[in-house]
């Protein structure tokens, strides 16, 4: 069985059913990830014979973030117009091709705009997100900065870390993998991300 909440919270349902359902394995299934779905990409891609750029893959990875089938489906339709076309599947060829099948953000977020709202946040100076700080409440905040910056905006992660001191893209994906894991083991660190794509939405 598949809720959108938890069996405590299921209303008109009969008390015995709900503690019977509760007995069994109940798991809470998120979203995939952006690692897992940059493996999906190339799994798929492996299993297709395609040479998936890496930039290609980012964007994909970033783009689709909620509907499997919809990235594998961008995916398909850009093979499949490179194919016809005869030309390589890059970057701007992809923006062009799925311009139609990106929802345009209600909202224009930007990575100064995340980086403003969670110093705010944190009660820290912005420029203490770009500064070499390795202070535990800075370096957190950083890492959570990076973190919604690979979740909410289109940039690589070459651009978001050139945004945070130039720092290398590998530190990005470290930011973001660790703030990744504390989401679904920390309650505090989730309700952290959400309170804060609460405020950089509603900006």
């Amino acid at each position: 069985m598949t809720s959108d909440r938890p069996p405590k919270e299921l209303d008109d349902f009969d008390k015995r059913l709900i503690g019977r359902i509760g007995w069994g394995l109940v798991t809470d299934i998120q979203p995939p990830d952006y690692e897992t779905r940059l493996a999906i990409l190339q799994r798929r891609a492996d299993s297709e014979g395609i040479s998936l750029p890496e930039d290609v893959s980012e964007f994909l990875a970033i783009t689709f973030k909620d509907n499997i089938r919809e990235l594998e489906s961008a995916l398909i339709t850009l093979v499949a117009h490179c194919s016809i076309a005869g030309i390589d599947l890059t970057l701007q060829l992809a923006r062009n091709v799925l311009r139609d099948q990106i929802q345009s953000p209600t909202v224009n977020i930007s990575i100064e705009n995340i980086q403003e709202k969670v110093a705010e946040y944190f009660k820290i100076h912005t420029d203490s997100l770009i500064a070499r700080s390795r202070k535990k409440e800075v370096a957190k905040a950083r890492q959570i900065a990076m973190y919604l910056c690979t979740e909410l905006t289109n940039n690589s992660l070459q651009s978001i870390g050139l945004h945070f001191g130039n720092r290398d893209h590998s530190t990005v994906i470290h930011a973001r993998n660790i703030i990744s894991k504390e989401i679904s083991t920390n309650p505090d660190v989730a309700k952290e991300i959400k309170e804060l794509r609460d405020r950089i939405s509603l900006r």
